[in-house]
């Protein structure tokens, strides 16, 4: 009886909502029936480049893009709470040491006062059981990936990134983990990273791929 009335209380103020289209829905559901029988299944396309597997339910369109802009560009945080049992639906069982989010640089996250990468990778933990670290950091600030061509996002982030101090990866299979790709360019640059520090796998989970590489407004 307690339960029901936990329940019931946290229906109330805390109405559970859809996180493609904001609508409200029954705890137990992902996501509104409209949005669910219209999700953008990314059935191809799922390599990256460099990358050892990419785990990627969504083509970067329709509910799911404004889900991940809502969640990255309006401070909608909840949403990656929402998006992560997407995330560990398609990673179909594979196990990983840890999760690691793509960093941003310090003035980028202080701008945003959030890395989406990091809440995504958080509540991955929480669905998977795998633990999250932030092994990464970004020491340069760079362009926005997605004001650039395929050609420049690669030499964009070369030498972005590397191992914080007192982080391992030696012998280790990690998951990065972000909100979009596009060229594959940022989880590249990551995973060498991690590769030079003698991670024995590397690959990567995101909510969405873009069908195209361009400036399209992903990021990976």
């Amino acid at each position: 009886m307690k339960r029901d009335w936990t329940e019931a209380l946290w229906a109330v103020f805390f109405p559970k909502q859809c996180p493609f289209c904001g609508k409200t829905i029954p705890r137990r559901e992902l996501c509104c029936a409209d949005c669910g029988g219209a999700l953008p299944w990314l059935r191809e396309e799922r390599e990256l480049p460099g990358l050892d597997g990419a785990f990627i339910p969504f083509a970067y369109e329709g509910g799911p893009e404004a889900a991940v802009r809502r969640l990255k560009f309006h401070g909608c945080t909840g949403r990656a709470r929402s998006l992560a049992p997407y995330l560990a639906g398609a990673l179909e069982g594979e196990r990983f040491d840890c999760i690691v989010p793509i960093p941003m640089s310090r003035k980028g996250k202080r701008r945003r006062g959030y890395n989406q990468a990091e809440l995504l990778a958080r509540f991955l933990s929480r669905e998977t059981g795998i633990p999250w670290e932030p092994a990464l950091e970004k020491v340069r600030e760079t362009a926005e990936q997605h004001t650039l061509s395929a050609r420049e996002r690669r030499g964009n982030l070369k030498g972005a990134y590397r191992l914080r101090n007192g982080a391992a990866a030696a012998g280790r299979s990690i998951l990065l983990c972000d909100d979009v790709a596009t060229t594959g360019a940022t989880f590249r640059e990551a995973a060498e990273t991690l590769r030079r520090a003698g991670a024995s796998r590397v690959a990567a989970a995101a909510v969405c791929k873009t069908r195209r590489s361009g400036p399209e407004g992903g990021a990976a």
